[in-house]
């Protein structure tokens, strides 16, 4: 199968994989808002941050790359899933150790308990995670879809019956350990991995060597997301905390789904082209106008509705996240650029030069969200958020320049200029739907139905006429997974 044919294959396996889990996502989050208290999701928020720091180290980056070395044999096979499970096991004890002195850093004494338990977590992601970097690097993108899918609603259907029936904090733990333990199981079973009881240094070394730099961004990346929270924990309440989290979560789901769909099909691809100078420029340049073509509208529609999305997926008793999630929602449309630029970085194989960036990112984002939320409080740390994306932007616009020897134009102008247009086109068709709508019976759900049908409605009229206002990214995906008949 050529590239091409993999791409769109992969494409709309992986497409239908972020629907559908947008949805669940969304569902989940509207009903565990309203059984558990903001002070649950804060002190999950804590926990999350710890083992999401472990699972970093336990997984070291061996899946990344087996992904990106183009010949790999059973022993490199051996040798990462090896690293994982034996990092995964030290990293589990590690915090089951600092447990109670982490709780007592914090003041809440439930974390201790909440940390030991979650720590298992640590282990069951390193257990999947080759065998998923294996169905990556092989494109099998339908079983993942099909597998992740399933085990996503089984977790989230735990986590419900866990909080209906008052668990809790403890339902988002049961949730979180049912989709890894079901992970493991599966993905382990899709793409098995025959365990060798010898140790295999030198191709540990050879995998290392490129590993080494993608658990030096990972820890980074960590920094500027879920340490984010342990900062955060020190200044907010857990319930401030709780708000701070969902919002910013909320923010996140958007430009993570569509940004992942983009990295974990565009990753491999990447790799297999990376000797390809032009070609490589070419995919990346498409995968990043896609995302601003679709998430520069998006974000124009979300900031408009945001109180009706609060109240939705969240609730009446959570208004005070509206104004930070607008805030946030501002740099939507640049949040998934960098992802583009990381799939770049990997696949060329100069993993370090992607390091000075983000560490660059993360001391920015960390301070101006600390500070920002120490005098100004949750409208002070979204402000930080959006300032630190800006400036990560404009860094990894630099980095790019000058991997490629392309002028601004090409790297930065092009393909933000379609989603723009998108969105100056979509701005008036907003603006004439909820003057419209203002008179009507005000029902959240309701409202935003309406207007989606009343914008989506009026937009489809406009690019009927006027094909041209999609802009050639959107132009160009479509083509290619529904080829004109000759």
């Amino acid at each position: 199968m050529s590239l091409e044919n993999k791409l769109v294959s992969a494409g709309l396996w992986q497409t239908l994989l972020v629907a559908l889990n947008v949805l669940v996502q969304f569902g989940y989050m509207a009903i565990m808002a309203r059984l558990l208290t903001k002070a649950d999701f804060g002190l999950m928020a804590l926990a999350s941050s710890f083992i999401g720091f472990g699972t970093i180290f336990s997984n070291a980056g061996m899946g990344t790359a087996l992904i990106q070395r183009q010949n790999i044999t059973q022993k490199h096979l051996n040798a990462a899933f090896q690293s994982a499970l034996f990092i995964g096991f030290v990293m589990c004890a590690l915090f089951f150790i600092l447990a109670p002195s982490i709780s007592a850093y914090f003041k809440q004494p439930q974390l201790e308990l909440i940390i030991k338990v979650s720590g298992v977590n640590i282990i069951l992601s390193a257990l999947s995670s080759i065998s998923i970097s294996l169905l990556r690097k092989n494109f099998r993108f339908k079983l993942i879809t099909a597998s992740s899918m399933a085990i996503t609603i089984i977790s989230y259907a735990a986590g419900v019956v866990s909080a209906f029936n008052g668990a809790g904090v403890w339902s988002l733990v049961i949730a979180m350990l049912t989709h890894t333990v079901l992970s493991a199981i599966v993905m382990f079973y899709l793409a098995p991995v025959k365990i060798a009881f010898k140790i295999y240094w030198q191709e540990w070394k050879e995998l290392f060597s490129f590993s080494s730099g993608v658990m030096i961004l990972g820890t980074i990346n960590y920094f500027s997301s879920s340490g984010l929270n342990l900062v955060l924990g020190k200044i907010f309440t857990p319930a401030k905390l709780g708000v701070f989290e969902r919002t910013n979560n909320i923010k996140t789901l958007p430009s993570s789904y569509i940004g992942n769909v983009l990295d974990v099909i565009m990753f491999p691809a990447m790799a297999e082209i990376q000797n390809e100078e032009d070609k490589l420029f070419r995919t990346y340049q498409h995968s990043l106008g896609l995302v601003n073509s679709i998430l520069m509208p998006v974000a124009l529609f979300l900031i408009v509705f945001a109180k009706e999305v609060v109240l939705i997926l969240l609730g009446n008793q959570w208004v005070e996240a509206i104004v930070p999630l607008q805030i946030m929602l501002i740099v939507l449309p640049i949040s998934s650029s960098g992802r583009m630029a990381d799939s770049v970085v990997r696949a060329k194989g100069l993993i370090y030069k992607n390091v000075y960036r983000k560490g660059l990112f993360s001391v920015v984002l960390i301070s101006s969200v600390s500070l920002g939320a120490y005098f100004y409080g949750l409208i002070g740390a979204a402000i930080g958020v959006t300032l630190s994306y800006l400036f990560n932007y404009c860094i990894m616009l630099i980095m790019v320049k000058s991997i490629f020897k392309k002028s601004i134009k090409e790297i930065f102008l092009k393909p933000v200029t379609s989603g723009f247009l998108l969105s100056l086109t979509m701005l008036p068709l907003i603006f004439l739907s909820v003057f419209v709508t203002k008179y009507m019976v005000y029902n959240p759900v309701l409202y935003i139905v309406v207007n989606t049908f009343i914008i989506g409605g009026m937009l489809m009229l406009l690019v009927w006429k006027k094909p041209v206002l999609l802009g050639e990214y959107i132009q160009k995906t479509i083509e290619r997974l529904i080829p004109k008949k000759k």
